[in-house]
């Protein structure tokens, strides 16, 4: 743990703009609230990283430093590059879709970029050691001398997703009180709320996990990153590191991430807020993100089943945003309950009705 300071130096080394179209003055905004020293911009190759730049370069704050970077998608998963200038955005070889790894490190060698693997242990489809295995990622990190992220905001964040929130809270709390009702458990409704209840709590530890393996795994790598991965503003400096000096330019910062010159990597806890606030709107999408990653996780499907399981979890996501929208999702979880052992209730007394008469 860092020694306590009145003005730490801070860096958020993984951020968004352009896939959630946030304003730049709100991405600023977040940025000074949480006093941050330095702050890269990580938009994905996909999204327009150049763009994104240029945006937050027009209105950058006096005193805040700006990393050019970009997430691009190759073989491996998703990997974060850093620059020293904006001539990063050059390299259009680093911006195409699923790019080979290797092609993509050697580039970012020869270019002398600074590479760290994002989320190592995210899902299956976007992080490289569920991608190609620990062993072959290792070999990686040796030969190219690169970096890995140590701790990734989102992931970090995801059990406040669950759990942390109001709205979560109040829907977990349904699960909670129709499990353990005693009308509820003559009606057998309990078996269906008990697996719901099973299943997020499963989500929470294994999400858990994911973060616990990949800061272990990053202690082999030759540097260490950290950021919030923030698509909305508010999640920006939930996950941080702390400099030991302020760096006068980006050469300076990013010669100090490879030297580790570092005290402190992991969530922001300098904020009172280190799992920030989340609005509905962030949360229904972080939980709809963890539902995907794990829908069809190990298991052999048919390719049919798994086009009707797909089609049959986009309804069920556009269902989930369509109540939040034109709803308070208190008010309905609270009703649900009730609602349901009404009508369990009449079924039963009209069965009771038929057999006296």
């Amino acid at each position: 743990m860092p020694k306590s300071k009145k003005n730490p130096i801070l860096a958020d080394m993984h951020t968004h703009l352009n896939e959630k179209k946030v304003k730049a003055r709100d991405y600023w905004k977040f940025v000074l609230q949480k006093k941050l020293t330095v702050i890269a911009i990580t938009e994905h190759s996909n999204y327009k990283p150049d763009e994104a730049y240029a945006k937050l370069k027009a209105t950058q704050p006096k005193g805040i430093l700006l990393i050019p970077g970009l997430e691009a998608k190759t073989s491996a998963g998703d990997l974060l590059l850093y620059g020293e200038d904006d001539s990063i955005y050059k390299i259009k070889e680093l911006q195409k879709m699923n790019v080979k790894i290797e092609t993509a490190l050697k580039i970012a060698t020869k270019n002398n970029l600074l590479v760290s693997f994002a989320h190592p242990f995210g899902y299956k489809s976007d992080s490289v050691c569920e991608v190609l295995g620990e062993k072959k990622t290792l070999k990686l990190l040796k030969k190219y001398k690169i970096g890995t992220e140590y701790y990734n905001g989102m992931l970090g964040s995801a059990n406040q997703l669950l759990f942390g929130r109001g709205i979560a809270k109040r829907f977990y709390g349904v699960l909670d009180f129709v499990e353990k009702n005693k009308a509820a458990n003559s009606l057998h409704m309990n078996r269906t709320t008990a697996s719901q209840k099973e299943k997020l709590e499963k989500l929470a530890i294994e999400t858990l996990n994911r973060v616990k393996k990949g800061m272990l795994f990053s202690l082999h790598a030759s540097f260490r990153t950290v950021g919030s991965d923030a698509h909305y503003p508010t999640a920006i400096g939930s996950a941080i590191i702390e400099l030991k000096k302020k760096p006068k330019s980006e050469k300076e910062f990013i010669e100090m991430i490879r030297t580790n010159k570092t005290l402190w990597k992991g969530p922001n806890i300098y904020s009172k807020t280190p799992v920030d606030i989340i609005g509905k709107k962030e949360m229904v999408e972080g939980l709809t993100y963890l539902a995907k990653k794990n829908v069809l996780k190990k298991r052999k499907i048919p390719i049919a089943s798994k086009i009707s399981q797909k089609i049959s979890l986009g309804k069920r996501i556009k269902t989930i945003k369509r109540i939040t929208k034109k709803a308070n999702i208190g008010k309905i979880s609270k009703k649900m309950p009730k609602f349901k052992i009404k009508k369990r209730f009449g079924i039963l007394k009209q069965k009771l009705r038929n057999l006296r008469t």
